[in-house]
């Protein structure tokens, strides 16, 4: 019997993560290392071709720092250690979504949401709920599930299946594509960049425009759609198409969890999370109020709390909290592993049953923070922010990039990104892979100038990722959109050619947002 040919699959995120890993390796024996020196100014300059000798002196000439095999074993291990920080962050978040889905609560809340809505506010509501889902932690992978409950629901509604499909995926992709606080794109940019004085806060109100912007062009697609085909439902792009799958027996509104009131105060509590944890990383000190800056008002009642009533002060921890403005990912961990015990306390989960359900919530994440330490092991083998290859590939590319226009570069990176997202769509891995290099270009591209500075070049370099690698997302056949288009029975070259015309005007949109950004004073 003749063999069959297997088709090609694409390899797992680690394999391709490894592999870039090795190549990096390999550049090492080929490509000098530089370094970055600053001038009696203060301004940075690189120095092509050299190395810093043990007393920190520069010695040019340098050549190659070739990585043997214990150096390669080693850059995963100290890529992990490095990134611990975002490690954690996405595991206890794991830990928590995971208690949240076995209380019931966002399963109840959906349900909630359906019955309480149809027709038009139905659609704006589910496509509001799914793209907030994924700008706040990416939701993705999650969807098949969700499908077998709002795909019925919506039919039942008047509308077709891909109308279900659009609110799903049109949504997702939205709020991932601006990420305002995804943990899992922009985070992990953030943290791959590794500049200190860039934080999840820094290009917020970018993010955020972005994500209002495009919620508002999307949802109009989907709701012309909707409407186009309840009125005439030859007009749905799966007309003639046979054996498509509506659920309707599978799920519906009246089989989600009902809404108990400890489910209720579990997903308040998650909603003050969420408002915690932006209010943490908005940069309060860049809003001036008069003489003084918001970040002294908001953060006035710690230190009058501390000033007047030192013990309680003191039994809250207001010496070692951070000010708002200041978060990163430590406290975004806090705020989770406390909301996390919370939930637990209000649902009145047992130990041994709570325990299982935060093991196994940050099991399901394990493979992303492992991803993400190979990742990072990538940026350990191309050196620092100011020695080693990747100083050497910035000083090419910024080379090649001298006095580029914003708008230019906008582009450049955009196109980068959609081409890589072809390949591979793992946010975390990507951001591993190419912030190193694209973050220190964006930086020392921008730092001499005024309007955009350091920062905003990093700003606008993470924005372009975050739309770039998931609009990608959202086309590219991967293992969630087949599932679902499976589970529906919906072709794929059908839901391309629908998602194409939903997302293309996101991209142009959101492209030109962030070109403009730096004259509105955005970053």
């Amino acid at each position: 019997m003749a063999k069959q040919k297997g088709k090609f699959a694409m390899p797992p995120a680690m394999i391709i993560v490894s592999i870039f890993l090795l190549l990096i390796a390999i550049l090492t024996w080929f490509v000098p290392t530089s370094v970055v020196v600053s001038n009696d100014d203060g301004t940075k300059e690189i120095v092509y071709n050299a190395k810093f000798d043990d007393e920190g002196n520069v010695v040019k000439d340098a050549g190659t720092a070739p990585a043997g095999l214990w150096q390669i074993v080693k850059a995963p291990i100290t890529g992990f250690q490095k990134g611990s920080d975002v490690v954690f962050a996405i595991l206890i978040a794991g830990s928590f979504l995971g208690l949240l889905n076995y209380t019931g609560a966002l399963d109840a809340g959906i349900g909630a949401l359906l019955r309480r809505f149809t027709g038009r506010k139905l659609l704006i509501t589910l496509t509001l709920v799914f793209a907030l889902m994924g700008t706040i932690f990416g939701t993705w992978e999650e969807i098949p599930v969700y499908a077998i409950a709002v795909v019925p629901l919506v039919v039942m509604a008047g509308y077709d299946v891909m109308t279900a499909l659009a609110v799903l995926f049109v949504g997702a992709t939205i709020g991932n594509m601006a990420s305002v606080v995804n943990p899992f794109s922009t985070g992990a940019a953030i943290s791959t960049i590794g500049n200190d004085a860039l934080s999840l806060g820094s290009g917020m109100v970018l993010r955020f425009i972005l994500f209002i912007a495009m919620f508002v062009l999307g949802t109009f697609f989907v709701l012309r759609y909707a409407e186009r085909v309840k009125k005439d439902p030859t007009k749905s792009v799966l007309h003639g198409i046979d054996g498509i799958q509506t659920l309707a027996d599978r799920k519906d509104s009246a089989n989600m969890p009902q809404m108990t009131k400890a489910r209720k105060w579990s997903l308040i509590i998650f909603i003050v999370m969420i408002l915690l944890t932006v209010i943490g990383y908005i940069p309060w000190g860049e809003i001036h109020v008069g003489e003084r800056t918001m970040y002294d008002i908001i953060n006035a009642p710690q230190t009058i709390l501390m000033e007047k009533v030192p013990f309680i002060g003191n039994l809250l921890g207001s010496t070692g909290f951070t000010n708002w403005g200041d978060w990163y990912f430590d406290e975004y961990s806090y705020v989770f592993l406390l909301g996390t015990i919370v939930v637990a306390f209000i649902n009145r989960l047992k130990l041994d049953e709570f325990v299982k359900q935060v093991v196994s919530g940050a099991r399901d994440l394990l493979g992303v923070t492992l991803v993400l330490g190979v990742a990072k092991g990538i940026s350990v083998l191309m050196g620092s922010k100011t020695y080693g290859i990747s100083v050497t590939f910035v000083y090419w590319i910024q080379n090649a990039l001298q006095s580029v226009p914003a708008w230019a570069f906008v582009i450049a990176c955009l196109l980068a990104y959609l081409a890589i997202g072809f390949f591979l769509q793992s946010t975390s891995s990507v951001a591993g892979i190419t912030m190193t290099i694209l973050g220190a270009v964006a930086g020392a591209l921008f730092a001499s100038n005024a309007m955009i500075g350091e920062i905003g070049g990093q700003v606008m370099l993470v924005s372009c990722f975050t739309v770039g690698i998931n609009f990608m997302s959202g086309i590219y056949p991967g293992a969630t959109t087949m599932g679902t288009l499976d589970l529906v029975k919906v072709p794929y070259d059908k839901y391309l050619s629908f998602m194409l015309k939903a997302t293309i005007p996101l991209l142009i949109l959101s492209a030109l947002i962030i070109s403009i950004a730096p004259y509105l004073h955005l970053i």
